[in-house]
C-alpha cells in the first residue's frame, strides 16, 4: 500500500512516533476509548508510543497497514487501517477524535483507503452495538451485517461488549457508497 492516501480534505499518512501525544490526548477521552476494543483509559502517551512501535514492526510483515489522518490546519483527528486476522483476512477499524465526528471525516478516510487496499484479501469489521454511527459508516463504504453478533473485549470497559460483525466484498466499477457487499 501507498505511505500516503490523499481525498479532497484528508491526508492519510504512516504514524509517526511525534503522533503519541495527540494519539494520547484523543485516545483518552473516555467518549472515544470506549468504543475502540484495544485502548486503555487513562490512554498515556506511553500506550501510544507502543502501539506505533508495534504498527511499524508489523508493517513490513504485511500484518498491519494504519495510517493517521490528518486534517488541513488541524494535523491528526484520528486512525484508519487494518489488520491481519488469521491466514489471508484482514479486519478494518478506525477512530476519530470526538471533535471530528459527525463531519463525514470517518466515510471519507475509509472510502480512500479501501479503494487504496485493493487486494488485501477478505475485509471485516466490526462496531460496539452501542456505537450505530460506527455501523452507518461501515454500510455507506460497502459493508454488509453477517448476522453475527459476539462479544468482544474493550479495554476502556473493562469489560465484554456485544459487537456486530460486518464483511467487505468490493464490485468493479462502483463508487463509493454503492460497493455490492456481501455476508457470505
Amino acid at each position: 500500500m501507498r505511505d500516503v492516501i490523499e481525498t479532497n480534505r484528508l491526508k492519510l499518512r504512516m504514524l509517526r512516533m511525534k503522533d503519541a501525544q495527540r494519539v494520547a490526548g484523543l485516545c483518552g477521552d473516555p467518549a472515544v476509548a470506549r468504543m475502540i476494543a484495544r485502548a486503555p483509559l487513562p490512554y498515556l502517551p506511553i500506550a501510544a508510543e507502543g502501539w506505533i512501535m508495534t504498527l511499524a514492526a508489523r508493517k513490513p510483515l504485511g500484518a498491519d497497514f494504519v495510517y493517521a489522518v490528518d486534517l488541513d490546519g488541524e494535523g491528526l483527528i484520528g486512525a484508519i487501517g487494518a489488520h491481519k486476522v488469521g491466514e489471508t483476512g484482514f479486519e478494518a477499524g478506525y477512530w476519530f477524535g470526538r471533535p471530528y465526528w459527525g463531519r463525514g471525516y470517518a466515510t471519507e478516510a475509509l472510502t480512500a483507503f479501501l479503494e487504496a487496499a485493493g487486494n488485501l484479501g477478505p475485509l471485516q469489521a466490526g462496531h460496539f452495538v452501542d456505537n450505530p454511527a460506527s455501523g452507518r459508516v461501515l454500510e455507506k463504504t460497502g459493508f454488509a451485517y453477517t448476522g453475527e453478533v459476539k462479544p468482544l473485549f474493550s479495554l476502556a470497559r473493562g469489560e465484554s461488549v456485544l459487537s456486530k460483525r460486518m464483511r467487505f466484498a468490493e464490485a468493479a466499477g462502483r463508487g463509493a457508497g454503492e460497493r455490492a457487499a456481501v455476508a457470505a
